[in-house]
Order: structure tokens, then C-alpha cells, then sequence
């Protein structure tokens, strides 16, 4: 039996085929779906379970003003609630699938329940479910529509370091409309912005070259290259106990969740979040050095021992 892959909350991990929302949705709908993802996979929710996304969060997270991220928020997720797939089922019969089932706004927050067809592409990763992850943090930085799209297919493609589309396919991936079947606004407007960014904001280099039968240009061929990372040198604080980096993943969440409803943790909620939401950043921050010091007091009282 294959072992299942867990993955901290900092990372996005999605199913290829949720490559085929990205397509048509607006930037701030793909934030939303970006953000939810590791909540939904850390959680384990279900149809039943609420995700609950703060205007707080989601500014701090996105970089962008405070006081815009709720309307932002809010008009995303009626978007998605008008949206819908379809898909063939085990018995070959065609179904259509909302890519939201409900919305609930209230005090600067959304909380969004996501259909199991969504929530399987958000939870389930092996050979019969292929799948694409990538640090949050990074995808969040960009902020062109294609940028998502073109970073999405990069990373999939990471491995190989290359990858190739046709014209036809390219305006599927990213769903294009009529006005860029000029090769020159494709260049111009999507494929050149959008790596730029990428190669400014992410962890890659992609680059793309035509792909030409005569004279004439039928794809482009894209360069996928990780950027290399600095040596840096660091400089172990003596008051960061040296236990720190011993700490298992299962540790961390089992005393996030338990410190999540401690007291002493209650000048870092946020907003309208649940106790899981929270223990879900409280694991986040346990994997930073300055913030492991910090909460080490709580984490003592929470019954965590060094070993």
C-alpha cells in the first residue's frame, strides 16, 4: 500500500486537474481556493465543514490593503458559487458539480464549504490522483491572472525542466479569449508580463522559445529552472533551544491544537477563526525559530517535553 503524503500547512498541494478552475477564474478567486487549500487538507473537511477565511488574513497573506481584502473576498466567492465542472462518473454517466456549495459572510470573514468532488482534489495525492504543490507564500506574490496559471504548470512540469504547448492548447490552459489569437498580443500581453513576474516573485526561471513548422509559429516551448539558493550562514541563537529542529510534524500539530485553546495564546487568533484554523498557524509558526522561542513557554505548559 502506498504511504500517504502529508504536507505542512505553508504548502499548496492540488490535484492537475484543478489546473482546469485556474483557467477561468479572476485572481482573487484563485487566492481564495490557493488559501483554502491547506485548511481543507489539514482539516480533513468535508461537504459539512466550513472554511473559514479572515479580510485580516487574506490582506496580510495577498499583500494588499486591508480595507479592499472583505469586498474582494466576497465578490470571489459569489463568483465560484456561480461556477460549476463536469466530470464522467464510474458508471459513465456525465455530472455537473458547483465549485462551491455555500457562502457565509460575517464579521470581516467568508466561510465556504466545498463539494466532495473539490475537496478530493484538495486532500487526495497519489500515481491515481497527480498532483502539483508549491510553497503559499511564493504563488501569493503574483498578481497577474496568467501568472497563476503559467506558475502552476511550471511546477508541475518542474521535473523535467521543460515543458511544451501548442497554440490550441496554450488558449485552453489559460483560457484565452478571442482577442489574443494574434500571436503578437499572446507574447505581448500574456507570456512576457506573466514570466517577467515570475521570474521576480517565485522560486523559478522559465523562459520560452517558438516552436515553428516553416514560418509559421504553432507553440512555444517553455524552459522551466530553479533559482539557486544563497548559502547563508546562520547564526543559532543561544536562547533557541536545540530541540527545536527535533520537533516531528505529528508533535507540532498535536500541541498546536492543544495550545490553540490555552489563554495565553489569545493575543494571536484572528478575527472570527475557529480553534482548528487557529492551531493550523500555531503548527506554522512552531516551524520558525524566533516564533519556536517565543511560544516555547506555552508550548511547556501545553505538556510538550524535550527529549
Amino acid at each position: 500500500m502506498e504511504e500517504k503524503k502529508t504536507y505542512p500547512p505553508s504548502w499548496v498541494v492540488m490535484q492537475n486537474n484543478i489546473q482546469e478552475c485556474f483557467k477561468s477564474m479572476s485572481i482573487d478567486e484563485k487566492r481564495l481556493l490557493v488559501l483554502a487549500s491547506p485548511i481543507a487538507r489539514v482539516t480533513n473537511a468535508t461537504e459539512k465543514d466550513p472554511i473559514t477565511i479572515t479580510a485580516e488574513n487574506f490582506a496580510k497573506e495577498c499583500n494588499i490593503k486591508t480595507h479592499s481584502a472583505y469586498k474582494s473576498m466576497e465578490e470571489a466567492s459569489k463568483h465560484m458559487l456561480r461556477r460549476y465542472f463536469t466530470y464522467t462518473d464510474e458508471k459513465g454517466k456525465k455530472v455537473s458539480c458547483s465549485w462551491v456549495i455555500r457562502a457565509k459572510y460575517d464579521n470581516g470573514a467568508i466561510s465556504i464549504c466545498f463539494p466532495e468532488e473539490v475537496l478530493l482534489m484538495l486532500k487526495e495525492f497519489d500515481k491515481l490522483n497527480p498532483y502539483t504543490k508549491y510553497k503559499k507564500e511564493v504563488v501569493l506574490r503574483l498578481k497577474k491572472d496568467y501568472s497563476f496559471d503559467l506558475y502552476h504548470l511550471a511546477k508541475k512540469y518542474q521535473g523535467l525542466g521543460k515543458f511544451e504547448l501548442s497554440l490550441d492548447r496554450i488558449k485552453t490552459e489559460l483560457g484565452l479569449p478571442k482577442s489574443y489569437d494574434r500571436i503578437s498580443n499572446l507574447k505581448t500581453r500574456v507570456l512576457e508580463p506573466s514570466l517577467e513576474e515570475i521570474n521576480s516573485q517565485t522560486d523559478l526561471n522559465l523562459t520560452y522559445e517558438n516552436i515553428k513548422e516553416g514560418r509559421t509559429v504553432v507553440g512555444f516551448r517553455f524552459k522551466v529552472k530553479e533559482k539557486s539558493q544563497p548559502k547563508i550562514e546562520v547564526k543559532r541563537d543561544p536562547n533557541t533551544p536545540d530541540f527545536f529542529i527535533k520537533m516531528t510534524d505529528a508533535q507540532r500539530h498535536l500541541f498546536a491544537n492543544k495550545m490553540s485553546e490555552m489563554p495565553a495564546m489569545s493575543k494571536y487568533s484572528q478575527g472570527t477563526e475557529s480553534y482548528k484554523q487557529f492551531a493550523i498557524r500555531i503548527a506554522d509558526m512552531l516551524l520558525d525559530p524566533e516564533k519556536f522561542r517565543e511560544l516555547y513557554p506555552v508550548l511547556e505548559k501545553s505538556g510538550f517535553k524535550a527529549q
